[in-house]
């Protein structure tokens, strides 16, 4: 994880577990999974929120709006949250549960590899887009693991939404369920 101070990259898959807490330095949970909407290429997936687990093992939604601060092996939040149990809806993914693990290809070498994690940067107007994936090639021989690298989101393909894959009457069935926040940025993107 890169603090926010110094820049703003985070590697999703390293928040799993850590502490979330609030503005009194009181823990309000931990996070267990990453919330991103996959798009249309050329454009990369954005990180719309955190899964964290709070008392009680519920688990609810942090949307992204709420953190102020990722840094020093902790996510700080700011506001009120919605303790309602999350559901993730029909346009949203799951890092840890749907992407992590998945084969995609490298555009350069048609390569299959292995996604390990995500990285997300927050941008200036303060989204949070997949910017780098962390790859493990497949191993040759007797050597069980390939060669891991990270490489940039536009050198692999297989974490968007195929243009066939969603009709306009999909798109705007689906832009029901988003929420408000979430709409400006993919409109503003």
């Amino acid at each position: 994880v890169v603090t926010m101070g110094s820049a703003t990259r985070v590697f999703l898959a390293h928040l799993r577990g850590v502490g979330v807490f609030d503005p009194n330095g009181d823990q309000v949970g931990k996070v267990r999974d990453a919330v991103v909407i996959l798009r249309l290429e050329p454009n990369p997936p954005i990180l719309t929120g955190l899964v964290v687990e709070v008392q009680h093992r519920r688990r609810i939604f942090v949307p992204m709006g709420r953190v102020t601060d990722i840094a020093g092996g902790q996510v700080l939040v700011t506001g009120t949250l919605n303790l309602r149990r999350f559901e993730k809806r029909e346009n949203e993914t799951l890092v840890a549960a749907e992407l992590l693990d998945r084969q995609v290809t490298l555009l350069d070498t048609g390569e299959t590899v292995t996604v390990l994690d995500l990285a997300v940067e927050r941008t200036r107007s303060l989204d949070w887009l997949v910017t780098q994936v962390y790859v493990r090639r497949r191993g040759a021989g007797l050597r069980r693991r390939g060669e891991s690298l990270v490489v940039d989101w536009a050198d692999v393909t297989g974490l968007s939404i195929a243009p066939a894959e969603q009709s306009a009457e999909t798109f705007l069935a689906d832009l029901d369920t988003v929420r408000p926040a979430d709409l400006a940025s993919l409109i503003a993107t």
